[in-house]
């Protein structure tokens, strides 16, 4: 991805850094329309930021980042362990995106690469 892109992304989307909640955010305080919102996940050893994130009900695509030394790749599922969406394992410094649509509920994002998630890449992301 371009880093004007990257730049877009980034003023579309406000996330809390640290791994602290973070609520997506655009200029309305409208929910998400149809087309839906950008959200911004970074990945690292062996972290993704943010990892605990509200939303709104709604259709989002999802900009995950590798920035780390290793592949990475992000997963999410329903609390019952039904996968809705996951990215392609990225290399260093690559890109990837996905579209879902979340219903209120709360939701498990993790990297499935190697042993990752034990390592403590996960999160959550709660919808209400």
């Amino acid at each position: 991805m371009t880093r004007r892109l990257l730049m877009c992304s980034i003023a579309l989307v406000t996330l809390a850094c640290g791994g602290g909640g973070g609520t997506p955010s655009t200029s309305s305080s409208s929910p998400p329309s149809s087309s839906g919102q950008t959200v911004v996940f970074k990945e690292n050893e062996y972290t993704i930021d943010p990892a605990k994130s509200t939303f709104k009900p709604g259709t989002y695509t999802f900009q995950v980042q590798n920035l780390g030394q290793f592949p990475h790749d992000l997963h999410i599922a329903t609390s019952d362990g039904s996968e809705l969406g996951a990215t392609t394992v990225m290399r260093t410094n690559q890109n990837a995106t996905f579209k879902v649509t979340l219903k209120a509920g709360t939701y498990t994002i993790w990297c499935a690469v190697d042993a990752h998630r034990s390592l403590g890449m996960e999160g959550s992301i709660t919808v209400a």
